[in-house]
């Protein structure tokens, strides 16, 4: 038998599922998320913005079965949605950590690593590098206020309770794990090559010249032209994250939109 809540507690049961959903996506979503970021801060700003939201929602009726049975299952599913939404940002952001660690294998840096305070993980070198100048670049230009319009969109489109999920969703993130290995090594593409065309180099000469050591003479070679070809690449940083971040949104929606029954 459904369950028709009054306008008294109505709106108190669904300010607490529109902040269960803004929880999911702040704790997975790297921006907001991540270890170094207080736990009261994300249930803070959680609440501010899911009052934020609130307020300006027309009154929703909801139904659900069986009372507290139902109504945790509808706080479950909102908790589902908000990190999925999230995870799908820290895919998107992990491009460029992933071409990172695609030219450190190249220039000899994948030995070498550093803890990532966001995620508690050894990362590389130039990934770490990559991955702190995209937040930066996102916190400037203020594209963390674009993900946060994404999120409540998502409640135009996607209603409270109304999450469907299917085989749709699941295609939608394989598209994505794609597109994010097809894009970091295009990131990565200009020192692949051109390290590739070292070793080439170096292999001649070390059939034209056996008594040379290539393999001490090979490794500040890499190291020398990896970090002039990041020097030469880093002006185009800025094309190459406005076009991930592009990717970014449009995915972020495809997932919303996904979701919808």
């Amino acid at each position: 038998m459904g369950f028709l809540m009054s306008n008294v507690f109505l709106r108190i049961d669904i300010l607490l599922l529109v902040f269960i959903r803004f929880l999911g996506f702040f704790v997975t979503s790297p921006i907001f998320g991540g270890s170094n970021v207080p736990t009261y801060s994300k249930i803070g700003l959680s609440f501010i913005m899911s009052t934020i939201l609130l307020s300006t929602m027309p009154d929703v009726i909801i139904t659900y079965d069986n009372h507290i049975i139902g109504y945790a299952v509808l706080i479950l599913k909102e908790m589902v949605i908000g990190m999925l939404l999230g995870f799908v940002v820290y895919l998107l952001l992990s491009i460029f950590s992933l071409a990172g660690q695609l030219i450190d294998y190249q220039i000899g840096f994948s030995m070498v690593s550093v803890l990532d305070p966001l995620s508690n993980f050894q990362m590389p070198i130039t990934g770490n590098l990559y991955y702190f100048i995209v937040i930066a670049i996102l916190l400037i230009t203020n594209g963390h206020h674009k993900l946060l319009q994404a999120l409540f969109y998502s409640y135009q489109v996607l209603p409270i309770g109304e999450a469907v999920f299917n085989n749709e969703l699941i295609g939608n993130y394989i598209v994505i794990l794609s597109n994010i290995f097809v894009i970091s090594i295009k990131i990565a593409a200009p020192i692949i090559g051109s390290i590739l065309i070292l070793d080439v180099a170096l292999g001649i000469l070390a059939r034209t010249a056996p008594q040379m050591n290539m393999f001490v003479i090979g490794i500040p070679l890499k190291l020398i032209l990896g970090l002039l070809c990041l020097i030469v690449v880093m002006p185009l940083f800025r094309i190459i994250y406005d076009f991930v971040y592009q990717e970014m949104l449009r995915d972020l929606f495809r997932i919303i939109k996904g979701l919808v029954p």
